[in-house]
């Protein structure tokens, strides 16, 4: 399978017939593409004249014999595709979307494999560690004749079937087996894992692990039965692998493309994830300042309607900063934006400034963040007064290539007690 890397937002042509190797798409992929994009509950793209712009949704998208991976526009990063994988890997584990075994992502080549290869890496690994402890075992119900007796004598089918024969027991009783949902749903993933795969090293990974599901039947498997998987005190730590299940499972499209092959479509939401990043990123230093965060509220209303007194225009705080009190005393919100610190408005969308105001008068706070993407024109804080509320907001450029802990400007955070 040929793997085609390109960066959010950039463009590619579509063409009648294409190279391999060629940075374009031809005919049949655009088609299955706009299939696709049926299934989709969002647009990951939109289409020009003989070419398809892709969104803020990085991922990967396999079409059978072509992968195309869509990686992060990251400050420093434009034209290292290796880097700016690794750095959509860290903000996956930071989010807690992709669960990482090993320190960093030392255990994993990123400059060598396709996004797609190293989303299935990560899965087997987390799994291969857990089975290393031992693999999941449920007591399963057996009925069948015995020679002596086991568990409790079924009254009602002894007289049915051994009636002539005394000799025989029929039994119900539990037994400890490997062969059970469980295992079988793991089983179901990994062969489609080994289908999908990209490179040789990949499959054979994926195949050693598969080697210990041989004694463990074979059944269909869909999203319903995930939802319906039950854990307890023994499976509990297997918990997270079978959320990876899940997403694997909803990224397949198998009437997209025409034959055995399935269209798979792995994407995250830019937006989303960058928010859900933050938050993790931050909590660590709040909480060295005595602070707690909290994400998505405090909810409250921003307004009242007289005639009906129904409360309405929700508000919810990507990020709140709350104190020993229970008191917010800070807010930040997260946006996935190009801005540029050289024009007067810095390319912010009037609409979130305002968003601030509002913020500041309905939570009574004083500092609020407007927490962006470091960028090759936005690299330093900037300080914008609020001349309604009175209240600071910062706008703060966040490095996602570092590895280190980030920080808010540290001149605010003595003042958040």
């Amino acid at each position: 399978m040929e793997v085609l890397s390109v960066i959010e937002h950039e463009s590619l042509q579509i063409l009648r017939s294409r190279g391999r190797g060629q940075k374009a798409l031809d005919y049949s992929h655009a088609d299955t593409l706009a299939r696709l994009e049926k299934e989709l509950s969002t647009r990951a793209w939109s289409w020009g004249n003989q070419q398809i712009k892709f969104g803020h949704y990085c991922g990967v998208i396999s079409l059978g014999n072509l992968s195309i991976e869509i990686l992060p526009k990251i400050y420093g990063l434009e034209v290292d595709l290796g880097s700016s994988r690794a750095a959509l890997v860290r903000m996956l584990s930071k989010a807690r979307r992709l669960k990482l075994r090993r320190a960093g992502t030392a255990g994993i080549a990123l400059q060598k494999h396709s996004l797609l290869d190293v989303f299935i890496l990560h899965f087997c690994d987390q799994l291969h560690a857990e089975m290393m402890q031992g693999m999941i075992r449920t007591y399963i119900e057996r009925n069948e004749n015995l020679n002596v007796l086991r568990g409790r004598l079924r009254i009602e089918q002894q007289l049915k079937q051994n009636l002539t024969h005394r000799e025989r027991l029929f039994c119900q009783y539990d037994e400890l087996s490997d062969d059970n949902v469980h295992n079988q749903i793991l089983k179901h993933v990994l062969k489609i894992l080994q289908k999908i795969a990209i490179g040789n090293r990949v499959r054979i990974h994926v195949a050693e692990l598969l080697m210990r599901f041989d004694p463990i039947s074979d059944i269909a498997v869909d999203i319903d039965l995930l939802n319906s998987l039950r854990f307890d005190r023994s499976t509990a730590r297997y918990e997270s692998i079978f959320e990876q299940c899940k997403w694997f499972l909803m990224g397949l499209y198998p009437d997209v493309l025409s034959g055995k092959e399935t269209c798979v479509s792995l994407l995250f939401d830019m937006n989303h994830l960058f928010e859900l990043y933050i938050g993790a990123e931050l909590r660590k230093n709040a909480w060295s300042k005595g602070l707690r965060v909290r994400e998505q509220g405090p909810q409250k209303f921003l307004a009242r309607r007289m005639d009906g007194d129904q409360n309405v225009f929700m508000m919810k705080p990507d990020i709140s900063f709350l104190n020993k009190k229970n008191q917010v005393v800070a807010i930040a919100d997260a946006k996935w934006k190009l801005l540029d610190e050289g024009q007067r408005k810095l390319g912010i969308i009037q609409a979130d400034l305002y968003q601030m105001e509002s913020y500041a008068t309905r939570y009574r706070v004083k500092q609020l963040f407007m927490v962006y993407p470091m960028q090759h024109k936005m690299t330093i804080p900037v300080q914008l007064h609020l001349k309604g509320s009175g209240a600071m907001v910062i706008v703060v450029p966040f490095d996602i290539t570092a590895r280190k802990n980030h920080t808010l400007p540290s001149q605010f955070l003595g003042e958040w007690h």
